[in-house]
């Protein structure tokens, strides 16, 4: 079977039939057309402006100041179609008022017919494994311009085009509705933990009085307490080769505690141990702390283990464990409480190191710090954790519908 038999999506609108037709790039479109003169001043588009089809950063310039790789003045319905690592799909369909210019790190296309599923088009996994193919270079792969007008498009009738780009537009609101969502759920939450660790806010007690407190009044002023009295510090594995890891136990990845407040055990690394080696074992309510980065504004980054503990877990050697003491902080409050901004401007400071910073143990244990008792612990740790709750689950939502929209594309496209 010859690929022009081919040509005939495996979703499909009804009221349309037949096969799709295909032809080079350059048979659909123009690609970096003559370049017009730069207006006085225009909005600048480069390769860091755009991220997953989102104009993120948009910078005022004038013509006297514009870079030279300012060169391509954007009309609407332009595609901007990054060249350099086009893996990442940072392409940008353009339609707004105004004067932009976009680098020269993109090809700007123009569509024929319907630009919208041209620049649907490709998003398609096959187009763009075909680009990723005729790429050059290691570190920054980039397809020349002479090159993608050659790669074939497959098209359907207009009126079909249309159709496909309407529908698939609605499902890009949707992402960038939910994508929105989560942004201003993690705004808000932010927002609320420097109120709570700067005290602006407070919780009271319950009506029928928390164990402590007098009269249900007010809690008790948060304590400053040195951390070396609130837990012990522990070391990750150590003494271990590149052999020992790929099958054995559950141990935590560096990855996991820099990306995630919270300790996922599905993303645990394996780890072997020989028969009665010794090494130390996470418990529940374990804090970790990145040891090492390269800017002193991510050193000792933690993360919380909140899990069961019915099977050994590791810590990897390049972060250390605090395990606290659980009569003092509680440990879904410590969650929040070490990742908080006024915690982190506490703790950079102790970064040592002038191309990658460090943090010991020794001084971390000396470094003091508020904390409220137990039962406002309890009313912060809920708080937060009810709004981790709604961001979770919009972020479940929104990639759901990127795997709804990356099925769509293999399936409507041919």
């Amino acid at each position: 079977m010859n690929q022009l038999t081919k040509l005939v999506p495996e979703l499909r609108f009804p009221e349309f039939d037949g096969k799709w037709k295909q032809d080079p790039l350059n048979k659909l479109a123009k690609v970096n057309p003559r370049n017009k003169e730069l207006p006085d001043k225009f909005i600048y588009i480069d390769l860091e402006s755009v991220t997953k089809g989102i104009l993120v950063k948009e910078e005022t310039i004038s013509a006297q100041e514009a870079p030279s790789r300012a060169q391509r003045v954007l009309e609407k319905g332009d595609i901007l179609y990054q060249t350099v690592r086009p893996y990442q799909k940072n392409n940008y369909f353009f339609d707004k008022d105004g004067d932009y210019v976009a680098s020269t790190g993109y090809a700007q296309i123009k569509a024929k017919y319907d630009s919208e599923y041209l620049f649907q088009f490709l998003h398609n996994q096959n187009f763009v494994n075909i680009v990723n193919r005729r790429s050059t270079g290691t570190s920054y792969p980039a397809i020349s311009p002479s090159e993608l007008v050659k790669i074939k498009v497959n098209y359907p009738t207009v009126l079909e085009q249309q159709k496909i780009a309407s529908f698939l537009s609605q499902v890009d609101k949707k992402i960038d509705l939910l994508t929105q969502k989560v942004e201003q759920l993690e705004l808000y939450k932010k927002g609320v933990m420097q109120k709570l660790f700067s005290q602006e806010i407070r919780f009271k007690p319950d009506l029928s009085g928390d164990e402590g407190e007098d009269n249900g009044e007010a809690f008790p002023e948060w304590e400053e307490k040195r951390l070396g009295l609130i837990g012990e510090t522990y070391s990750g594995l150590s003494g271990k080769t590149k052999d020992d890891f790929g099958d054995g136990d559950n141990y935590i990845q560096y990855k996991q505690i820099f990306d995630n407040s919270k300790i996922d055990i599905k993303d645990c690394g394996k780890v072997e141990l020989k028969e009665n080696e010794k090494q130390n074992e996470v418990k529940f309510g374990d804090v970790f702390f990145t040891v090492s980065s390269e800017t002193p504004d991510e050193i000792a980054t933690a993360s919380v283990y909140l899990g069961e503990t019915t099977e050994p877990l590791y810590l990897n050697s390049f972060c250390f464990g605090f395990r606290v003491n659980q009569n003092i902080i509680n440990p879904f409050f410590a969650r929040y409480l070490f990742r908080n901004s006024i915690f982190r401007r506490k703790i950079m400071p102790l970064a040592q190191g002038s191309t990658r910073f460090n943090i010991s143990k020794s001084s971390f244990i000396k470094l003091k710090i508020k904390i409220p008792n137990l039962n406002e612990q309890s009313k912060i740790a809920n708080c937060l954790s009810a709004i981790d709750q709604k961001i979770d689950y919009t972020q479940q939502q929104l990639d759901q519908t990127k795997m709804f929209k990356k099925g769509l594309l293999q399936k409507m496209f041919v």
